[in-house]
């Protein structure tokens, strides 16, 4: 293709000016598909943290229900519910004694069925040290932030004062870790019935109904299928963190314009430099107008050459992108890991995202070729020989 065979001859003649160009738009769309992974990630894994330990749907208001039990069983069998755990929450102060002195702090006490949270919220498994012991009803579960401040070990008394004033000898039984700092440093777990006890409530009384699903992202249509079905309002976490991922999306969508900024200053670089190319080529273009090239034939040399630079920034920017962000996702960076409460930086970058930002930045190339392409296309002859 004689078209293509002149635009390599000019990069190659530019080999400055053409990397220039190739190493802005690399920078570019690396800077925003990686700014984009990592973003995606923080976000999932905060959602995950806050619900690794908190339910989808939460069914308060439930006084009216003589027996919340058939209640359970009713949502239960919904489709999509995983589980559906029994709550009595409360706020309390937690006594201790040890060997930093005594300690005591308010915490958010939740009473729950062990059976039920086991399988709604898989608590087993985020147990890191002590065992989650179903049968005992002295047993409290604290997180691992708050554990650690406290110095204590399995096995160690600890008083629950309620907000009655009420106070409960209880034995530490296990330790959780949830990947929430807030749930990890002011929160405990205890039996359902030691909670029913503490806020003197009869067997049959919970404040809510945690209710957990395969796929949280249906909270909503199963919140109106409760309401629908059995007449209760429910809350779901979306609700419950509005104002959290309002902040988040807020976050992303001005990290994008600004970042967005880039790729744009890149594509204008690209039509500077294609600009000087036709300022430069004009003798040229006044000899192949005389020889016969139309000018639909000069406009694709230079929409070639400005479109070539972009391709292979964007290759180039691509590539680098996902090699970064496996490396990030792979590779735990301590300094940072280490101030936002994770063990590795989290990646989430789908190919929906990859292709848009692939295809927005092939538009903003187009539009930087294609008008200093159609200046160079549209001269005639004469005109371009009395330049020289």
């Amino acid at each position: 293709m004689l078209e293509f065979f002149i635009a390599k001859k000019h990069i190659l003649e530019k080999k400055k000016q053409s990397l220039i160009g190739i190493l802005g738009i690399t920078i570019g769309i690396t800077v925003l598909m990686v700014s984009i992974g990592i973003a995606n990630g923080l976000d999932k894994n905060m959602i995950n943290s806050i619900l690794s330990m908190g339910s989808h749907v939460s069914v308060a208001n439930i006084e009216r229900e003589d027996n919340y039990k058939q209640l359970v069983e009713k949502i239960e069998k919904l489709d999509g519910v995983k589980g559906v755990i029994p709550k009595v929450s409360t706020q309390g102060i937690i006594k201790y004694t040890g060997i930093y002195g005594t300690h005591v702090s308010g915490v958010k006490v939740d009473g729950i069925d062990f059976k039920k949270a086991e399988k709604g919220l898989n608590l087993s498994e985020k147990i890191v040290y002590g065992k989650m012991d179903s049968e005992k009803k002295n047993i409290i579960l604290i997180g691992k932030e708050l554990y650690n401040q406290l110095g204590a070990q399995i096995g160690d008394k600890i008083t629950l004062v309620s907000a009655e004033n009420q106070e409960l000898p209880l034995v530490i039984g296990g330790v959780f870790e949830s990947g929430y700092y807030d749930y990890d440093v002011n929160m405990v777990i205890i039996p359902l019935a030691t909670a029913q006890y503490l806020m003197y409530l009869d067997k049959n009384d919970v404040t809510s109904l945690e209710v957990t699903l395969n796929n949280p992202y249906r909270a909503e249509e199963i919140a109106d299928k409760i309401f629908e079905k059995y007449g209760f309002l429910s809350r779901t976490w979306g609700d419950q963190n509005r104002n959290l991922l309002s902040a988040l999306a807020l976050e992303k969508t001005v990290m994008i314009v600004v970042f967005s900024l880039i790729v744009i200053i890149a594509g204008f670089v690209v039509w500077v430099i294609m600009n000087m190319l036709v300022r430069e080529k004009i003798k040229d273009i006044g000899i192949m107008r005389a020889m016969g090239f139309s000018k639909k034939t000069i406009m694709r040399i230079f929409l070639l050459e400005g479109m070539t630079l972009g391709g292979i920034g964007i290759c180039v920017g691509t590539l680098l992108s996902l090699g970064t962000l496996w490396y990030v996702e792979n590779y735990s960076i301590s300094g940072i890991t280490n101030i936002y409460y994770l063990t590795k930086i989290p990646v989430e970058l789908s190919m929906k995202e990859i292709i848009t930002i692939i295809c927005v930045n092939i538009g903003i190339i187009f539009l930087s070729s294609v008008f200093p392409a159609y200046r160079a296309g549209k001269m005639e002859t004469m005109e371009a020989l009395r330049h020289e």
